[in-house]
């Protein structure tokens, strides 16, 4: 059985605060890069690569650029490229908002009826563009939380790539406004489940009637296997966490941790993530070079397939099926 990749591409603006000068020029670098990087990994493995696009249609683009599909004018060769490819697209929500009186951005995470504003918003943006509603999502700043799980069953997403498992609770270290911590995901498992309604890090112990197909997955992000210290901006200053696989940051680590998965046998997608604005920085630009250049040379390239989201959890279902795992498994 091959090992299943999900590449994740979070489609956005080149900054994290926004200001007016702010601009998406990095998203215009990755579909160049990444289409190069398609033709060496189809050569590489001989199959089709599917990548999984996740732009921005939340409150912060509207008020930034006017629109919420502004996407389409920032980069307008990008969906239609995606879409000519057979790639997958879904949702990437942010949950800023603008501080009247201090006049400037905060990450709003604990005023659910927000939450539910930058979801809905997101999700017209994307139907405005493709004339139905995403079935994937990803929440910006690892910033699901148990209230989320029945927007995202009301709202018909049927995968969720939010999660990494073994980061603690903290506050968001580039907003000292942030409404509450971020999440706490060391109990989160590392392999896709269906959340328990009682728990959503806590996967849904599985019954004889027929699962519905239609019903949500969480699909954690790979992460690495050991915690480090992490440096924040604001107490308490340092961490100690596992680190999810982004192609542009601390690529050495990176890499040897992609590498590891390459060569294991497993079920379990190798889930890793590009933000799209972060080629317009030439050092990130390099650590993605770094990273991708060595993953195309790696001896066990030829066994891999990269494949949309939907593909690889259809796939890590059968081969559950057919091996008797249960979902309670997929903790290890």
């Amino acid at each position: 059985m091959p090992r299943n990749i999900v590449f994740a591409i979070d489609v956005e603006p080149n900054a994290r605060k926004l200001g007016l000068s702010d601009s998406w020029d990095g998203t215009a670098v990755t579909l160049r890069e990444v289409s190069a990087l398609r033709n060496r990994l189809q050569e590489a493995t001989g199959a089709p690569v599917r990548l999984n696009w996740f732009p921005r249609f939340d409150p912060q683009i509207q008020r930034m650029w006017g629109r919420r599909d502004w996407v389409v004018e920032a980069c307008p060769t990008l969906l239609p490229t995606a879409i000519g490819n057979g790639d997958f697209i879904g949702i990437h929500v942010h949950l800023w908002r603008w501080h009247e009186n201090r006049g400037v951005w905060f990450a709003d995470f604990a005023n659910d009826a927000w939450c539910a504003d930058c979801f809905g918003a997101s999700i017209e943006g994307y139907r405005s563009v493709f004339g139905a509603g995403p079935i994937a999502s990803r929440f910006g700043d690892r910033s699901l939380f148990h209230r989320d799980i029945a927007l995202l069953r009301r709202s018909g997403i049927r995968y969720d790539l939010t999660l990494e498992p073994g980061a603690p609770s903290h506050r968001l270290s580039i907003d000292a406004l942030a409404s509450c911590h971020l999440p706490d995901y060391r109990r989160a498992p590392r392999r896709p489940y269906r959340p328990s309604c009682g728990d959503y890090l806590v996967p849904r112990e599985p019954t004889s009637a027929a699962e519905p197909a239609d019903d949500l997955w969480l699909v954690p992000m790979t992460v690495t296997r050991r915690s480090y210290w992490v440096p924040l901006k604001q107490p308490p200053f340092l961490i100690k966490s596992t680190l999810p696989l982004n192609l542009v940051v601390r690529p050495r680590r990176a890499w040897a941790h992609l590498s590891v998965e390459m060569d294991r046998e497993s079920p379990a997608p190798i889930v890793c993530v590009l933000r799209s604005g972060d080629l317009a920085n030439p050092g990130l630009l390099a650590n993605f070079h770094f990273i991708t250049r060595r993953m195309v040379r790696h001896p066990l390239i030829s066994h891999c397939r990269f494949v949309s989201v939907d593909c690889a959890v259809k796939a890590f279902s059968g081969s559950q099926n057919k091996s008797g795992f249960l979902d309670a498994s997929s903790r290890r």
